[in-house]
Order: structure tokens, then sequence, then C-alpha cells
């Protein structure tokens, strides 16, 4: 990335991805003369950069955005991220958040939104979430709910990660 941008910034990864900051004119028109590394299939089919040339090959780096430009990432500790991204390269268009919360359910974790990551970074604050789920034991079938410590900056104090916010214009 540093040859094709030598001001680019990594600002956090994940298990399998790599988030940059990169200030350049036209981002995606540089990365797309290399498309013979990069997978560009998730691009909307209409868009000027869609290119299906590479879906699901492995070894090719791919937008985890799906060309929609990234506003705002909260990443509090691994597996705990939140990015604000607007739908189209239009300003005025609408904002979309994707949100990553490890150990709790899709259903609980579709009510916490990307301003409660932002709450949470300023305001640390031990969090807890009812996780209700299905299991079995002995072949029978129970229905659990676990009270579990999710949200929360809380371990921080004696962790070596460390939070971040990153706003882009």
């Amino acid at each position: 990335m540093l040859k094709w941008f030598p001001m680019a910034r990594l600002i956090f990864t994940d298990t399998d991805s790599l988030y940059y900051s990169i200030e350049a004119p036209d981002v995606e028109a540089k990365l797309f003369e290399h498309r013979d590394l990069l997978d560009f299939s998730d691009y909307p089919v209409g868009h000027k950069y869609h290119d299906p040339t590479n879906r699901l090959k492995l070894g090719k780096f791919k937008c985890e955005t799906k060309g929609a430009s990234i506003i705002e990432i909260v990443a509090l500790r691994p597996k705990m991220y939140s990015i604000l991204m607007r739908k189209d390269a239009d300003p005025a268009s609408e904002t979309v958040e994707k949100q990553r919360i490890k150990g709790i359910s899709r259903a609980t974790a579709r009510d916490i939104r990307h301003k409660d990551y932002i709450a949470q970074l300023h305001d640390p604050v031990e969090n807890y979430q009812i996780n209700r789920r299905i299991g079995h034991k002995a072949h029978q079938l129970y229905s659990f709910e676990v009270c579990i410590s999710c949200f929360s900056l809380f371990h921080l104090a004696f962790a070596r990660y460390s939070a971040l916010l990153c706003v882009f214009l």
C-alpha cells in the first residue's frame, strides 16, 4: 500500500482486514490500475469500478465497504468496532452503519448504534446485555438467558489495546 500511496496510514486491523487512511485525489482509480491484485466484485453493478474477474479468488484484497466512503471509525477493542459510511459518493447521501461486537448475538447487537460506541469511548461504563440462545443438554432443548458484560472499555485498564476514533472529511 505504501508503494502506491506513500502517505497512507494504517488505522486498525481485524482478523482478516486492514483499514487504511489514504489521502489521494482518486484512490479507487489508482487501486483499479492494480485490479489483478484486488477483488472489485462487491461494488454495485452500475459502479464504474465494478469488476467480477477476481470474484471469490484466494489471495485477492477486497474493499470491505463495497465502494462506500468511510466517514468515521470507532475501534474500542479487538473485534469491537463501528464504521459510519456514506452510501454514495454524494456528500448528501444517507449514512450506513457497520458494527462488529464479539460474543453478542446479532439480535442483541442490533440495538447498539454507532453513537453508543462514541459514548462508550468518551465515557467508559461497564454494560451488560442479556444474550438469549437455544441450546441442548442430554438431548433436551432449552432456552438460555445469559447476562454478560459486553459493550465495555472497563477491561482496558489492564489491556495493552487502546481505543480509537477516526473522523474522515
